[in-house]
């Protein structure tokens, strides 16, 4: 959906649903369950795109009534000259394959350091990004660094939005970030910077809660039922500028308990009692 359009969505009419939250469903389940419930747009997480296969899921997303917001995670550069090669190539596909879906936003992830210093290790990305930032922008598509909680170091060395938002800023005024309030909630200034960076630098929120007590990043909670000050975080968010879509990314065994149509309908009323 062009951005314009996208921009003249209330709030609580922006939700996506991150289709790695179906973690059982296949992609064809997941296109038929929202549609079903009424939902307006599904993200999508590269490891069950592959293993679907792109071509068949870029046919069956366009014949479906659901708009793409969000594709991630791709990059993965490291620090050696073949790898960051590599990266390089693989989010350029990506950009092809977001671009035919009409999707709003490309996560791009690190990977870890190897070893490198996290100085060393942040030139590779910032290059990588950088380079590929026109590239998305020709395509309409806004790319966005992926912020990983420091738990998950093999994912990531960007652990806070202070390193997004350097990497963004050196990149130029098109550079921006990912805002996961699981990643991210726990992190001082928070309401400040997203205040700051609302309206350019943040190209794409992922919702959850957080639990008191967690060491494990698959483990978040409903949204309400944890600490984070969510319509605080979501009014932050409106006033500051922000148009984007809210991709709700609930990864836990409770919500695998609990079912994923209640899930579902649970995630969207709290949502639009949060953001009203």
């Amino acid at each position: 959906m062009a951005r314009r359009a996208l921009a003249g969505l209330k709030a609580h009419e922006r939700l996506s649903i991150g289709h790695y939250m179906l973690r059982r469903w296949s992609l064809e389940e997941d296109v038929r369950h929202l549609e079903r419930l009424g939902f307006r747009s599904i993200s999508l997480a590269s490891t069950k795109l592959g293993a679907y296969g792109v071509e068949r899921a870029i046919r069956l997303l366009r014949a479906s009534a659901l708009e793409v917001a969000h594709v991630g995670s791709y990059g993965w550069f490291g620090t050696e000259g073949r790898a960051i090669r590599q990266g390089v190539e693989q989010v350029r596909r990506a950009i092809e394959w977001v671009h035919r879906l009409d999707g709003d936003a490309l996560f791009v992830i690190s990977g870890g350091r190897d070893g490198a210093s996290w100085e060393a290790a942040a030139r590779a990305y910032r290059d990588a990004y950088a380079r590929l930032l026109p590239e998305a922008t020709a395509a309409g598509i806004r790319l966005a660094i992926e912020v990983i909680h420091p738990l998950r170091q093999d994912l990531s060395f960007i652990n806070t939005l202070a390193d997004a938002r350097e990497l963004a800023r050196a990149a130029g005024r098109r550079g921006g970030y990912v805002l996961d309030l699981f990643h991210s909630g726990w992190e001082r200034r928070l309401l400040a910077t997203i205040r700051r960076d609302a309206a350019r630098r943040i190209h794409a929120v992922q919702i959850s809660d957080v639990k008191r007590v967690t060491l494990r990043t698959m483990d978040r909670a409903l949204l309400g039922k944890g600490i984070l000050p969510l319509r605080a975080i979501f009014r932050a968010l409106e006033r500051g500028g922000y148009r984007g879509w809210y991709e709700a990314e609930i990864i836990s065994d409770d919500l695998e308990r609990m079912g994923y149509e209640r899930a579902l309908r649970q995630t969207r009323a709290a949502f639009a009692r949060l953001v009203s």
